[in-house]
C-alpha cells in the first residue's frame, strides 16, 4: 500500500547543484558571501534541473479540518472558528490571504474535513473525507482507508496547482485543536516525549496545557505501534494527511514545497518517513514560536532562514519565503561575473575552503 501511495520520488540532481554553485562562485562577490541565499537557489537548481532556477508562479495550499480532540478542553477557541476563519480566508481577510496577495501567489483553500455548521464561501474547494475526526484521546482520528484517501486528495490538489503552473508550493492549515494532533503525531513518529512535543498553540491556560500533555500521552499509548499511515490515522488529523500528500506530490513532480511552521512541519516529517527522497524538495520558511517546532526542524535536518517570532500558522510564513527566494534568484541572475569586472578570482581568499 505504501509503495502504491508514494510512487517514485527521485532525489534532487546534484550535478545541477554543483553547476549552480560554480555559477555563484563566479559572481562578483566574495565566495559564498550570500550565505543561505546561495544555498536556497542551489537546492532549487537541483530540484528544477536548471543551473539558474526560477519561480514563475507560486501557490499556497491550505487544508481546513476539525478535530474531535477539542472535546478534551485543549483549545481556548470554539470549534466553529475553523469554519469561520476558513470563510474569512476565502474572502482575503486573514494573515496568509493578505500576505499571499502581496507575494502574488495563488491560494487554494481546501475543506478536507470541516464540520458543517456554517455555510461555505464559494471559492473553498470541497473535498471533505468526513466532518471532523474522532477524539484521539478515546479513539482513532480516522480509519486507515480515510487517511490514505486524505493523502491522495492532498496530492491531487497539489498536482492541480502544479498543472496550473505553480513552480513552488507553500503549505498551510486551519483547524481548532490541530496543534494537539500534530504534537501527538510528532511523538508517535519520533518517540519524543509528550512534554517535549506539546506547546501553547494559539493560546491556552496552564491547566489546558497539562490536559493537552495528558491527551497526547494517552493517544500515543492507545495507538500503539504501526507504520506512518497507521500513526496518521490513529492520532493525526485530516489536514495533516492532506499536507502529507502535498509534500509527496511535490517530490514526484520535482517541485519545491515550503513548510510554514509546526503543523506543516510535522506533516513534512511524516512524508519524509514515507519517502526519504521527498526531503530534497522541502524548504523551511521560518522558525515557529511553537515549542516543538525546533525539534521538528532537527528531525528534518533543516534550518529555517527566518526567525520572526511568528505563531500564526495558516501558511503565513510561505509568502515571506517566496519573496526571500525571489530576491536570491534575482541576485543570482543579475550579478555580474568576475570576468565582467576584470577581477582575478585567484586574488580572493575562499574562506569556505580555508575552514575545511
Amino acid at each position: 500500500m505504501k509503495d502504491k501511495l508514494v510512487g517514485s520520488i527521485e532525489g534532487a540532481d546534484k550535478a545541477y547543484m554543483k553547476r549552480a554553485k560554480e555559477y555563484w562562485d563566479n559572481r562578483t562577490h566574495p565566495t559564498g558571501s550570500f550565505g543561505a541565499l546561495e544555498g536556497m537557489t542551489i537546492r532549487l537548481a537541483g530540484i528544477q534541473r536548471r543551473v539558474i532556477p526560477s519561480v514563475e508562479k507560486k501557490a499556497i495550499v491550505v487544508f481546513c479540518a476539525d478535530n474531535g480532540v477539542v472535546a478534551e478542553d485543549v483549545s481556548s477557541s470554539p470549534q466553529v472558528f475553523t469554519q469561520m476563519l476558513a470563510n474569512a480566508m476565502a474572502r482575503g481577510e486573514t494573515g496568509v490571504a493578505t500576505l499571499s496577495r502581496w507575494a502574488d501567489s495563488e491560494l487554494y483553500i481546501v475543506d478536507i474535513g470541516m464540520k458543517k455548521d456554517v455555510a461555505r464561501e464559494a471559492s473553498i474547494i470541497d473535498a471533505p473525507i468526513r466532518c471532523g475526526t474522532g477524539n484521539i484521546a478515546e479513539e482513532a482520528a480516522m480509519s486507515r482507508e480515510e487517511a490514505i484517501e486524505a493523502i491522495k486528495r492532498g496530492m491531487a490538489v497539489a498536482k492541480a496547482a502544479i498543472k496550473n503552473g505553480a513552480s513552488m508550493i507553500g503549505t498551510g492549515e486551519l483547524g481548532i485543536g490541530n496543534t494537539t494532533t500534530s504534537a501527538a503525531l510528532l511523538s508517535a513518529l519520533t518517540g519524543e516525549s509528550a512534554e517535549d512535543c506539546v506547546g501553547y498553540g494559539a493560546g491556552i491556560t496552564k491547566a489546558q496545557l497539562a490536559k493537552k500533555v495528558a491527551v497526547v500521552k494517552k493517544a500515543v499509548a492507545r495507538a500503539g505501534d504501526g507504520d506512518v499511515i497507521h500513526k496518521i490515522a490513529q492520532v493525526g488529523g485530516l489536514d495533516l494527511a492532506g499536507l502529507v500528500g502535498v509534500f509527496l506530490a511535490c517530490g514526484e513532480e520535482k517541485v519545491a514545497a515550503v513548510v510554514d511552521g509546526f503543523v506543516t512541519g510535522v506533516a513534512a516529517l511524516a512524508a519524509v518517513q514515507l519517502a526519504p527522497n521527498a526531503s530534497d524538495y522541502i524548504f523551511l520558511s521560518h522558525k515557529s514560536c511553537e515549542k516543538a517546532s525546533e525539534r521538528v526542524n532537527t528531525h528534518l535536518g533543516m534550518t529555517p532562514p527566518l526567525d520572526l517570532a511568528m505563531r500564526l500558522g495558516e501558511g503565513s510564513g510561505c509568502p515571506l519565503f517566496f519573496q526571500l527566494m525571489e530576491g536570491a534568484l534575482y541576485a543570482m541572475k543579475n550579478m555580474g561575473s568576475m570576468e565582467d569586472n576584470a577581477i582575478d578570482p585567484g586574488l580572493l581568499v575562499n574562506i569556505e575552503k580555508e575552514s575545511l
